[in-house]
């Protein structure tokens, strides 16, 4: 009892301190951005930040990385060159396109060499490119104090997620006409000057990052699905992207319609509308901005399991499908993953690693990778010592059983309730925090309102109604388990080792499912299995001459 009434009262003044909607202000411009507005009167500062609704799950596979890379070639930073619209940029274009050319002919030329090394161009190829590229590098800018909001005293950042590509930006109130005209010239002249080194250091992350769970789980959850994809599969496509596609890509998606601009900060609408109108209002809307069509997978597709050995700890990855956010039953299922795995008093947490000390770590995503579209709940358990991962699995469906089936204690459900509160003050009381809440409510749900929709509804939520939507979601036929082990080459002899490798490699590039790849390798492995000593050596090698020669 000495617990409940404090985080009663809690809960009492959240309810008194969360804005209303009338804080939020929203107008539309001439060519239909969005636009919404938080006047903060005490700030002498303002942040702003364009939400983009698309990301990556609306990329066609041919163009898969096109949203990260417009986070890195596009925003981030503002130098002069990247919104000149005068004969800088004229010169840059032109060397931008000779730098294209010059990229795609030593790609091919590397595929080509692998079958016929002796005539090989190459190495001509690449000093035109060297060459050119250090032309291009006189036309760019490259110390820090060149980049026009650093040099006013402001800060930028840029983020692609699965819904939306983000840019935010802070800076002082006397520089928002600045920014307005730096933003919106931006979008006009679409530069991505920086394309190639963008382009060539992500390819570097993605290798260097190799296989991770939680991709795995996604792929072999939603397999075939937008959501599921693991760019690191697709590294021959991003590696194949053009400049000109990208530039193309970004007129069809950074579309005014696609455009919602949040701003909170010292301004009010009066002073802030003007200027937006002036400059955002003005751009044009592209006649190829539509929403993609992309499939739909049932959340019943059944009880999934992968077994992959990765190498390093072994973990538990369990995942389970879930409704989009504007689900009716999404709301529910979030307060159950605040009571599954919500902080360091959940019940995850309690008795798996406290009480039963089955686990030394566990982590709870919701959404996973976004919500715009069915995604994951995913908890990820990894054993403490002396435990498997069968106990873990066992113990942590018991978990869900009693989530569904037992009464939740009224303490428990009120701190529950109450730290989804405490979250969301959080959120509403930091500008980029805010703008960030909602330019998700927008581009996932829908509607930006959702943000504080979520809190009313929350606190008319039940007991049996959170349950009722555990029995209904997190149930086997909705449920996808991947046991990753620690070992990859365990009982495998060096050629058999060598053999998986180029099997799971040129699996990846054909197979979007995770659990038909896993079959594959093994059914590889069992007729390797069956050859002669040379047969093998000589299967092998006809296998890996499939590959790129980065990839050998």
């Amino acid at each position: 009892m000495r617990l409940l009434v404090p985080i009663l009262i809690a809960t009492l003044t959240l309810q008194a301190q969360v804005p209303r909607l009338s804080e939020v202000q929203e107008r539309r411009l001439g060519n239909g951005t969005r636009v919404l507005l938080v006047q903060r009167r005490e700030l002498t500062a303002f942040h702003a930040t364009l939400v983009f609704r698309g990301g990556r799950a609306e990329e066609p596979t041919a163009l898969a990385g096109a949203t990260d890379l417009l986070a890195r070639a596009l925003y981030g930073t503002t130098w002069p060159e990247d919104v000149d619209p005068g004969k800088a940029k004229l010169e840059l274009d032109t060397l931008l396109k000779q730098e294209e050319g010059l990229l795609e002919a030593v790609r091919l030329e590397r595929l080509r060499q692998r079958r016929d090394a002796a005539t090989s161009q190459l190495p001509s190829l690449e000093a035109s490119l060297a060459t050119l590229q250090s032309r291009l590098q006189t036309q760019l800018s490259t110390s820090p104090l060149a980049d026009l909001c650093t040099a006013r005293g402001g800060r930028q950042a840029a983020e692609a997620t699965a819904d939306a590509l983000v840019a935010s930006t802070e800076l002082p109130l006397e520089a928002f006409e600045f920014w307005c005209r730096t933003e919106a010239q931006r979008l006009r002249t679409l530069q991505l000057s920086r394309f190639s080194g963008a382009r060539a250091a992500l390819s570097s992350e993605l290798q260097r990052r190799g296989v991770q769970g939680m991709a795995l789980l996604r792929g072999a959850a939603l397999p075939g699905h937008p959501y599921g994809r693991d760019l690191a599969d697709h590294l021959s496509a991003l590696e194949a992207l053009r400049w000109s596609d990208l530039r193309a890509y970004a007129r069809r998606t950074l579309s005014p319609d696609r455009l919602t601009l949040i701003v909170i900060g010292g301004l009010g609408l009066e002073q802030a509308l003007p200027a937006l109108e002036r400059h955002f209002g003005t751009l044009p809307t592209s006649p190829d901005s539509e929403e993609a069509l992309l499939p739909e997978i049932p959340a019943d597709l059944g009880d999934r399991r992968v077994q992959v050995a990765l190498g390093g700890e072994a973990r538990l990855l369990t995942g389970w499908r879930l409704p989009a956010r504007s689900h009716p039953d999404h709301l529910p299922l979030r307060l159950a993953a605040q009571l599954l795995g919500g902080g360091s008093t959940s019940r995850l947490q309690t008795r798996l690693v406290r009480q039963k000390t089955l686990a030394r770590e566990v982590t709870l995503q919701m959404d996973l990778p976004g919500s715009h579209l069915p995604g994951l709940l995913a908890v990820d358990l990894k054993p403490a010592e002396g435990h498997s991962l069968a106990e873990l699995e066992n113990a942590l469906q018991n978990e869900i059983l009693r989530l569904q089936q037992e009464p939740i204690p009224q303490e428990e459900w009120v701190k529950a309730l109450t730290l989804l509160e405490t979250d969301y003050l959080r959120t509403l009381d930091d500008p980029a925090s805010l703008a960030k809440a909602l330019g998700r409510a927008w581009a996932e749900g829908g509607d930006w309102r959702l943000l504080e929709l979520d809190v009313q509804r929350l606190r008319r939520l039940s007991p049996e109604g959170v349950q009722a939507a555990a029995r209904a979601w997190l149930k086997p036929s909705h449920r996808t388990t991947a046991l990753l082990e620690p070992s990859a080459t365990e009982g495998l002899d060096p050629l058999e080792v060598e053999m998986a490798k180029v099997l799971s490699t040129l699996a990846a590039g054909r197979i979007q499912d995770l659990a038909q790849r896993e079959h594959l390798v093994k059914e590889g492995l069992r007729q390797l299995r069956m050859l002669s000593p040379e047969e093998r050596r000589r299967t092998l090698n006809l296998l890996a001459a499939q590959l790129g020669p980065e990839k050998r």
